[in-house]
């Protein structure tokens, strides 16, 4: 019987809207860490980007923030194109984890209310918990201020008792504190521009299925 942790996180526009699930197995959490933060550590000395730095991908690909403010003529700083490069990067590392047993699921419910996704992905998660005969606790973004949405508690606790998997109300932890929160991000993000494929991001429509495919509990090919 395997117990998972699920980091999640959201993205979404008017048009739909989609909750985007990390599952790791608890036995392996420590090495999954590790392994991403062997990115980071490359991350640092190749382009002198923190580890404590938060990778929000919609922020990094729209190249703002300064990542290294103390070298104003470091490429990252200003180049989307490196940008872009080390996000690839980062997701490669993402879909690697598959030999950790890391999986993915991925919620798009019409409309902006993310609420809809979100009780959508716990159910889904829940009834893919129950075929595996497994049990998961949830971690969500909680943002800057680190409040809860109430449609998180109410996803939750929605569910039947005796048929529940995912225990607990969500768990939030502010993305800046979570690498594994900012791994949930990029894979959303990802997620949304292979279902909505925004012109501007074009570039990135293919990389769900490329890296993420296989991590997948639930396909989402056409």
């Amino acid at each position: 019987m395997t117990s998972y942790l699920i980091y999640t996180d959201d993205s979404g526009d008017e048009i739909s809207s989609l909750y985007t699930a990390l599952l790791v197995p608890m036995e392996r959490w420590s090495k999954v860490l590790r392994q991403w933060l062997l990115f980071r550590k490359w991350l640092y000395r190749k382009h002198g980007v923190p580890a404590d730095f938060e990778l929000h991908t919609y922020e990094w690909l729209k190249g703002q923030g300064e990542p290294v403010p103390d070298q104003p003529d470091n490429l990252v700083n200003s180049s989307q194109g490196l940008r872009r490069e080390i996000a690839e990067k980062a997701l490669k590392q993402i879909g690697v984890l598959k030999d950790h047993h890391v999986r993915i699921l991925t919620c798009e419910t019409p409309g902006a209310v993310k609420a809809d996704a979100y009780v959508a992905l716990i159910k889904a998660l829940n009834a893919e918990l129950e075929k595996e005969d497994a049990w998961g606790a949830v971690i969500v973004d909680g943002g800057k201020d680190n409040v809860q949405d109430p449609h998180v508690r109410a996803a939750h606790r929605g569910l039947k008792l005796d048929s529940r998997r995912v225990i607990e109300d969500g768990w939030l932890q502010p993305a800046q504190a979570s690498q594994l929160v900012q791994m949930a991000d990029l894979a959303v993000h990802c997620a949304y521009q292979a279902a909505r494929k925004k012109r501007s991001r074009q570039f990135m429509w293919d990389w769900y299925a490329q890296y993420l495919h296989d991590m997948e509990l639930s396909c989402r090919c056409p």
